[in-house]
């Protein structure tokens, strides 16, 4: 007992100065979110800290300090999860998919700014981890199935860090639930998790014939994911409809980063009540869209920014000639047609807030059905946060989402948009939410006329 007094205390002593500014700012000034308790404070303020402490370190270092978590989030005691390999001919099959969709969109290899067909890492074993519960429940329903995509910006985190998001989702939704450790950036850049996550739909769909897995029916099966997986997982349903391949049952996004454009409003005005870093990860600086200001008040009106020679790489992910790339930025399609319904969740208060109400907004006429909740007060991913009554909620209508779309489910209705409060009752979003998005999209820091006013 004494051993584990003496590590706490060095663990917080020097959080003490954070600490004692978040109470003082708490008490005299209020919270930066009218709901937010004191301890949800704190606990925005000291991840906060962690994120700008990964954002400032060399990316290597961020990773290793990622993968130290692995080991502090064991498998909860009420799961089963059972590790899988998929075989090399499976991401064989997504290469040659891949290959033919970006050669129809005039991407290769110089685009992508590295030799994607021969990365190293692809002859490493592709692996993820079913997870279902011990004791299964009424709502149980054998052969439904959540294929999970992990967030942590495409450079971060692993299956094991978001076993909590797979025990709830497995638990609740009554479903077994395939979580994929995908390759990652800057080593594995796009389309590296993208054919990743082909692979393992495809793996789901015809699975080895002495696996004991038997095959999944596309209408048994949900693909989500949260932050950049969020993302990944719409880039990947683009992907898989646009090979012509069977749609998956529906899609959900938690806090989906689904453009890294960086072309909303909500990246800047939200950074206050959010815990990612000021402009997102910025590459120790090289991305900050203040910095890529100085460049746009250099060049003419509607200049491509992200097309600019002098402009640093500003994602670990994509190189910048393919950001505006639908399988990176899936705000940027225009057409939604063949795909599946979908369930968009964000927080109010997150940085990432304004690009789910567009992708919502700017597909209103799209004959796919879109849910889109906005939680009020709530930061980025805050389904984590288990302890907060909107957590709970946004994750049992993930649940609920997941059971009426599968076989057996009643589906859903065509176009919603809510705002959800604290006390979990919906109410219309208004229309004028996001002003002036038609003139953003698919535009660096949503374009020139926005940068120079920076």
């Amino acid at each position: 007992m004494a051993s584990r007094i003496v590590t706490m205390a060095r663990l917080l002593a020097p959080k003490v100065p954070l600490l004692i500014s978040t109470t003082l700012v708490h008490y005299a000034y209020g919270p930066a979110k009218p709901s937010w308790s004191y301890r949800f404070s704190v606990t925005m303020a000291l991840l906060r800290a962690f994120v700008a402490h990964l954002n400032e370190v060399p990316v290597s270092q961020s990773q290793i300090m990622s993968r130290m978590t692995d080991e502090k989030s064991p498998v909860n005691e009420g799961a089963i999860a059972t590790e899988a390999v998929i075989l090399k001919h499976y991401r064989e099959k997504a290469a040659e998919i891949m290959e033919r969709l970006l050669s129809l969109q005039g991407i290769d290899s110089s685009k992508l700014g590295w030799d994607w067909k021969n990365d190293p890492a692809a002859a490493e074993p592709l692996l993820g981890e079913w997870t279902e519960t011990k004791v299964k429940g009424d709502n149980y329903k054998d052969g439904r199935t959540i294929l999970y995509l992990h967030g942590g910006g495409y450079f971060l985190a692993s299956v094991r860090t978001h076993r909590w998001a797979t025990w709830h989702m497995a638990r609740q939704a009554g479903a077994k639930v395939f979580s994929l450790e995908y390759r990652l950036a800057p080593d594995s850049p796009f389309p590296a998790a993208v054919q990743d996550a082909v692979s393992a739909y495809l793996y789901l769909l015809n699975p080895p014939s002495d696996s004991d897995i038997a095959p999944i029916d596309p209408k048994n099966i949900v693909i989500m994911g949260d932050s950049a997986g969020g993302g990944l997982t719409y880039g990947t349903l683009f992907a898989i409809r646009d090979a012509g391949l069977p749609v998956p049952a529906g899609v959900i996004g938690w806090s989906p980063w689904l453009d890294l454009l960086h072309s909303m409003p909500s990246v800047l005005l939200n950074a206050g009540s959010d815990y990612l870093p000021a402009e997102g990860f910025t590459q120790g600086g090289q991305g900050s869209l203040k910095r890529i200001a100085k460049l746009a008040k250099a060049v003419e009106a509607d200049y491509v920014m992200q097309h600019h020679p002098d402009l640093p790489e500003i994602q670990y992910y994509a190189s910048n000639a393919v950001l505006d790339c639908t399988y990176v930025s899936p705000l940027v399609e225009k057409n939604l047609e063949g795909a599946c319904p979908m369930l968009v969740i964000t927080g109010d208060g997150e940085m990432l807030r304004d690009e789910s109400i567009v992708f919502a907004r700017k597909n209103v006429h799209a004959s796919v059905p879109i849910q889109l909740l906005i939680y009020d007060d709530m930061p980025h991913v805050f389904q984590m946060f288990d302890f907060l009554p909107s957590a709970v909620d946004a994750i049992q209508r993930s649940a609920d989402f997941v059971c009426k779309v599968t076989i057996g489910g009643e589906g859903v209705e065509k176009k919603s948009s809510y705002r959800v409060s604290v006390d979990g009752e919906l109410r219309a979003l208004e229309d004028d939410a996001v002003v002036g998005w038609e003139a953003r999209v698919g535009k660096l820091g949503g374009g020139q006329e926005v940068l120079i006013q920076l």
